[in-house]
């Protein structure tokens, strides 16, 4: 995989490559991409990816993306729970998924390409990791890291982390959203609406940390 991708960044070599197969290789082994979401991209592929082959393998592709159908209702559930708090949560993530997004296909060897399509497909493979991970229930290690992480952080600057597992699901939620909603602006050839509608979610979630209890109540 690392030979193709070679191959098909080093232009000397990829000039001779049809249109055709150049393009959608490029998108789907993220050649174009920079070394953070290159990464991740491998560290999914090598470790989520080839457990999820081999999950099909075993038990056949309907009953392992169980998880992906199993993601709505947990969302339903978890935003029930939260009430008006969600949505803070939900426009944080989403804020920052669309400037990760932004970011992670802005990369290129030529300054003039922001935003592009061929670097955006490591987006849309972390949309649907985090997608079946949340869709695996609150046990898996993503909570327990967290919780983990928070009761640290609170021990070692004393300071009160109101974390839960509800706050979590929603923020990657939106975390979520926010990689995917990047897909009409990049369309739309915005080289850095990722950035602008991500700050505009951020400051939007801030917001709604001040706003009366009761004046949420009457807008629901």
């Amino acid at each position: 995989m690392i030979l193709i991708q070679l191959v098909f960044w080093w232009d000397t070599i990829a000039q001779y490559i049809p249109k055709f197969i150049k393009t959608p290789v490029i998108f789907l082994t993220a050649t174009y991409n920079n070394v953070i979401p290159k990464t991740i991209y491998w560290v999914i592929i090598f470790t989520f990816g080839k457990k999820l082959v081999q999950r099909i393998s075993d038990v056949g592709l309907t009953q392992a993306l169980e998880p992906i159908t199993a993601f709505v209702p947990g969302f339903k559930h978890t935003f029930e729970r939260l009430s008006k708090k969600a949505y803070f949560y939900l426009l944080l993530g989403g804020g920052i998924g669309l400037v990760v997004a932004n970011n992670f296909a802005s990369y290129s060897r030529f300054s003039g390409a922001r935003n592009k399509i061929d670097k955006y497909f490591v987006c849309l493979l972390i949309s649907f990791t985090v997608t079946y991970l949340l869709g695996e229930g609150r046990k898996h290690w993503i909570f327990k890291f967290s919780r983990l992480a928070a009761s640290d952080i609170s021990r070692t600057f004393k300071i009160r982390i109101n974390y839960s597992d509800d706050s979590l699901y929603m923020i990657l939620s939106g975390f979520v959203a926010g990689l995917l909603q990047d897909a009409p602006l990049i369309l739309m050839h915005s080289k850095y609406g990722g950035y602008k509608l991500g700050v505009v979610l951020i400051v939007a979630a801030i917001v709604t940390l001040f706003i009366p209890q009761g004046a949420r109540l009457e807008s629901a």
